[in-house]
Parts: C-alpha cells; sequence; structure tokens
C-alpha cells in the first residue's frame, strides 16, 4: 500500500478520477460478495449457534458497525440473494436485476437500498407489475444518484406500474377500547397484539419509560428496548407482595429432573415435557427458586423440603450493593431486573458466594451462557474476555 501511494501524485487528473471510479466498482463488486456471505450465515442461524440472538448483534460485535447499518446489510442480502427456508424451499431474490447490476459493480450501495425499498412497497402487484418497475429503476441508475432515483421511482415509475395506488383497508370492524390477543409457538415463545384505551395506554407507557430509555452505544432497537423494558416490568410485577396466589403461593413453573441429569445432560437437549433445553435450565437455575424433593416410585413425592433459593437473599443484597447492576460492558440495567450469575457454572461446583456471582441482565445472562464470552472477578470488578471471533486479539 505504501508503494502505491507513493506514486498517485504521479497521476493526471484524468487517470486518478480513472482510479477512483475503478475502486468504486471493486467495493461494489465486493459488497455484492459479502451480502453472499451473510444471507448464507443468516439462512443457517450463525448467529444463534454463537450464543447470539441475531445476526445483526453478531455483526455490531465482529465488525463494529451500528444496528442501523447491520440491519440494512441483511436487507440488502436477503433482496439480493435466493434464500432457502427450513423446508427446504427456495424463496427467489426480490431484486434479482439489481443483484446482477451490483456484482458486476455497476449500482451503488445507495441506489440498491433505493431500489429495494420501491419493490418493497409493491407486494400488492402482480410480479409482472413489480419486475417492470425494477427494470426501469435499473436502467435509470446508470445517470442518477440515488436521491434523484428515488424521485423517479415515485413521480415515474409509481404512475406507471402502480395508477392507482394500494387499495384501501375496508374491513375495519369495530373492536372493543381494549384487548390481548396471544399465541404460544411449540418452542415455547409467545407472541401477541392488542389495543389500550388512552388512560390504560398512558399507565402502560409511563410504567416500560424508566427500562426503555436509550443509552449511548446500546446495540439494541427500539422494539427489542421495549421488548425487554416489558419482561422487567413483568419481573418486577412478579415480585410485587400482593400478587395474586393460587393456593397461597405465587404462580410457579416446575420442572422435575434428577440434579445428575440436569449437570451431565447435553446442552441442547430437550427437557422431557417442556420446551426447555439442558443449558436453558441451567441457565434459570443460576439464580431460581429450587424446591428439593424426595421421589418414589412412578414420579411420586415422599418428602418436600422447605423451597430455597439458589442465591439467599443476603448474597443477592451484597451482589446488588457491589455491581450496581449488570456488568456486562456497556450495559446499564438496573440490579432490580438482573439475575445473579455463576461465574464458576454450579453444575460445575461453583459455589454459591459472592467472588464467584456477578450480575447481569436477560439479554446478557442468555449470552454469556450460549456463547464463549468469559468472565472473572479481579479485585471485585468483573472483567470479559470476549470470543476470539470478536476480538482475535483477546488474551
Amino acid at each position: 500500500m505504501g508503494e502505491i501511494t507513493s506514486t498517485h501524485w504521479q497521476l493526471d487528473d484524468r487517470e486518478l478520477v480513472a482510479c477512483i471510479s475503478a475502486s468504486e466498482r471493486k467495493l461494489r463488486r465486493d459488497y455484492a460478495e459479502h451480502l453472499a456471505f451473510l444471507a448464507e450465515a443468516d439462512a443457517r442461524g450463525t448467529a444463534y449457534s454463537l450464543g447470539y440472538s441475531n445476526t445483526t448483534v453478531l455483526l455490531m460485535h465482529t465488525l463494529n458497525i451500528t444496528r442501523q447499518e447491520g440491519n440494512q446489510r441483511l436487507a440488502h442480502a436477503a433482496a439480493l440473494n435466493d434464500a432457502k427456508t427450513p423446508t427446504g424451499t427456495v424463496v427467489a431474490a426480490s431484486i434479482p436485476l439489481t443483484a446482477k447490476k451490483l456484482d458486476a459493480g455497476e449500482v451503488s450501495i445507495g441506489q440498491v437500498e433505493v431500489i429495494r425499498r420501491f419493490v418493497a412497497s409493491l407486494t400488492h402487484l402482480q410480479p409482472d407489475k413489480v419486475s417492470l418497475a425494477e427494470e426501469l429503476l435499473i436502467e435509470r441508475a446508470a445517470q442518477d444518484d440515488p436521491n434523484a432515483l428515488a424521485r423517479f421511482g415515485e413521480r415515474v415509475v409509481r404512475d406507471i406500474v402502480d395508477p392507482d395506488g394500494k387499495p384501501p383497508n375496508v374491513d375495519q370492524p369495530h373492536r372493543p377500547e381494549r384487548e390481548l390477543r396471544r399465541h404460544t409457538y411449540s418452542d415455547g415463545h409467545l407472541e401477541f397484539k392488542g389495543r389500550l384505551d388512552a388512560e390504560t395506554a398512558v399507565l402502560f407507557n409511563e410504567l416500560l419509560k424508566p427500562f426503555e430509555k436509550y443509552e449511548a452505544d446500546d446495540p439494541r432497537g427500539y422494539a427489542e428496548r421495549g421488548g425487554d423494558a416489558f419482561a422487567d416490568v413483568l419481573q418486577q410485577a412478579a415480585n410485587c407482595p400482593d400478587l395474586p396466589t393460587h393456593n397461597g403461593l405465587k404462580t410457579e413453573i416446575a420442572v422435575t429432573i434428577s440434579l445428575d441429569a440436569l449437570k451431565t445432560m447435553a446442552a441442547d437437549r430437550v427437557l422431557p415435557e417442556t420446551q426447555l433445553t439442558a443449558a436453558e435450565a441451567r441457565r434459570i437455575c443460576c439464580d431460581a427458586h429450587v424446591l428439593p424433593a424426595v421421589m418414589g416410585g412412578e414420579s411420586k413425592p415422599l418428602d418436600i423440603a422447605a423451597p430455597s433459593y439458589t442465591i439467599p437473599a443476603h448474597i443477592r443484597r451484597a451482589l446488588v450493593l457491589r455491581d450496581r447492576g449488570c456488568t456486562f460492558p456497556t450495559c446499564e440495567r438496573p440490579a432490580s431486573v438482573s439475575h445473579g450469575h455463576h461465574i464458576v457454572e454450579w453444575q460445575h461446583g461453583g459455589p454459591t458466594a459472592v467472588d464467584n456471582l456477578v450480575l447481569l441482565c436477560g439479554r446478557h445472562h442468555r449470552l454469556v451462557h450460549r456463547s464463549d464470552w468469559k468472565v472473572e472477578l479481579k479485585d471485585d470488578v468483573a472483567w470479559f474476555t470476549p470470543p476470539d471471533f470478536v476480538d482475535p486479539n483477546a488474551a
């Protein structure tokens, strides 16, 4: 690179511009290859296998890019590359002509984004109309910058392929002021939607507000912050002394399994009659409500001991005083919504003691258990070592 740089002054203006154009075409071709890698990683679930909740978070850690840039790259990768579903069905790229042009270095990244967004707004049209729209935009891209191309799309292309616009939604049945619809999937996760009247909406937003405040370098997006805030409000509600009870006890979830089996079971093994893997159960046991029991034949309980917490109240108070909240780098989640994490895992003989525990919020607790992140205490301060794919120079 040094030798090349030293000769730049020898180029005349036309040669210098030609070199800039050639390097731009190379950047575009390299970006097309980059997107192909991203599409493959996202399709095969690489991020999840490495302990991350999604591909965007993996990119943020490995490439030091923003969430917005990571999401845009993944959107480009999905639009420009064929995708294979878990059932083996291949879903064709939504903008295949743009993919060819980018691979040849003939369209810019900004133009790719304009075309992707425009085509995504045409889902109500027949495929031939969508293909025509992409063709017109590709032809125009040779002479327009991204802003001019976007204006051309809205003023010209939309009038050609979609003169009547998107049909209105006439199916608007009357709904009650408050409702909640939810569906639990086979793997245990829950999706829900609903609506609240104005008064309850204010209460709901005010409860979430302290927990979803954006902090500098927060890798979460708006929706993820809201989801985490909602989980925090639920956790605090579960700890409320006035929570309704069943038979005098607060609602509990019981998983019956021998301690030896839980310690030795493969991490990805799903526990019988649950949607929990052994790894997830061990993470929950870091800071769980444990009920020791002696079981007889046919799993009949013979003796039930007094319930105990893996982390006693006095130790948790010490953790709160020391750590103040989640100890993961840059995380500022408060102690009230953080879990106690065993540095040396309890199934490997790690003691439930202050010098073997740190506070982690739910998101980072899951990450540490699922991935190769390491944590240790040095002078009562938690030190984290990232996996080599995040920082190859980490000790």
